[in-house]
Protein backbone atom coordinates (compact mmCIF):
# COMPACT_ATOMS: atom_id res chain seq x y z
CA UNK A 1 0.00 0.00 0.00
CA UNK A 2 1.23 3.59 -1.18
CA UNK A 3 1.55 6.04 1.58
CA UNK A 4 0.57 9.75 0.69
CA UNK A 5 4.23 11.91 0.66
CA UNK A 6 4.98 13.25 4.33
CA UNK A 7 5.41 17.50 3.73
CA UNK A 8 5.58 20.15 6.25
CA UNK A 9 4.28 22.59 3.44
CA UNK A 10 0.87 23.83 3.72
CA UNK A 11 -1.38 25.05 1.24
CA UNK A 12 -1.35 28.51 2.20
CA UNK A 13 0.43 30.53 5.05
CA UNK A 14 0.01 31.44 8.54
CA UNK A 15 0.88 35.27 8.75
CA UNK A 16 -0.41 35.13 12.68
CA UNK A 17 1.84 32.05 13.57
CA UNK A 18 5.37 33.70 11.13
CA UNK A 19 4.29 37.78 12.62
CA UNK A 20 4.67 36.05 16.34
CA UNK A 21 7.46 33.87 15.36
CA UNK A 22 9.08 37.29 13.95
CA UNK A 23 8.11 39.34 17.20
CA UNK A 24 9.54 36.55 19.63
CA UNK A 25 12.96 36.69 17.38
CA UNK A 26 13.36 40.49 17.91
CA UNK A 27 12.27 40.99 21.99
CA UNK A 28 14.63 37.53 22.93
CA UNK A 29 17.86 37.60 20.49
CA UNK A 30 20.22 40.21 20.05
CA UNK A 31 21.54 41.90 16.69
CA UNK A 32 24.38 39.33 15.99
CA UNK A 33 22.27 36.16 17.42
CA UNK A 34 19.31 37.33 14.99
CA UNK A 35 22.26 37.53 12.13
CA UNK A 36 23.50 33.67 13.29
CA UNK A 37 20.04 32.30 13.20
CA UNK A 38 19.50 34.10 9.41
CA UNK A 39 22.39 32.30 8.06
CA UNK A 40 21.26 29.04 9.80
CA UNK A 41 17.95 29.34 8.33
CA UNK A 42 19.39 30.00 4.96
CA UNK A 43 21.91 27.38 4.83
CA UNK A 44 18.97 24.99 6.15
CA UNK A 45 17.35 25.95 3.03
CA UNK A 46 19.66 25.71 0.70
CA UNK A 47 20.51 22.17 1.70
CA UNK A 48 16.78 21.23 -0.19
CA UNK A 49 17.26 23.45 -2.85
CA UNK A 50 18.50 23.42 -6.81
CA UNK A 51 21.27 25.56 -7.79
CA UNK A 52 18.32 27.64 -9.99
CA UNK A 53 16.68 27.85 -6.76
CA UNK A 54 19.71 29.07 -4.45
CA UNK A 55 20.81 31.66 -7.03
CA UNK A 56 17.30 32.77 -7.12
CA UNK A 57 17.26 33.15 -2.97
CA UNK A 58 20.77 34.69 -3.15
CA UNK A 59 19.58 37.47 -5.35
CA UNK A 60 16.44 38.21 -3.42
CA UNK A 61 18.52 38.34 -0.01
CA UNK A 62 20.57 41.19 -1.42
CA UNK A 63 17.98 42.88 -2.66
CA UNK A 64 15.99 42.69 0.32
CA UNK A 65 19.09 43.73 2.85
CA UNK A 66 19.87 46.61 -0.01
CA UNK A 67 16.13 47.75 0.63
CA UNK A 68 16.63 47.70 4.53
CA UNK A 69 19.68 49.83 5.30
CA UNK A 70 19.96 52.72 6.72
CA UNK A 71 21.29 55.03 4.09
CA UNK A 72 20.05 52.95 0.87
CA UNK A 73 23.91 52.09 -1.41
CA UNK A 74 22.68 54.78 -4.01
CA UNK A 75 23.09 57.89 -1.63
CA UNK A 76 25.70 56.31 0.51
CA UNK A 77 28.69 56.46 -3.10
CA UNK A 78 26.91 60.29 -3.59
CA UNK A 79 27.98 61.58 -0.13
CA UNK A 80 31.29 59.57 -0.01
CA UNK A 81 33.70 62.90 -1.36
CA UNK A 82 35.93 62.37 -4.00
CA UNK A 83 39.69 62.78 -3.43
Amino acid sequence: MTQPPRTTESISRDHATLRDLMNQIKSRLSVPDRATLAVALVGHLATMMNSRQIAKLVDELAEEAERVQDVPPTRRRESVPEE
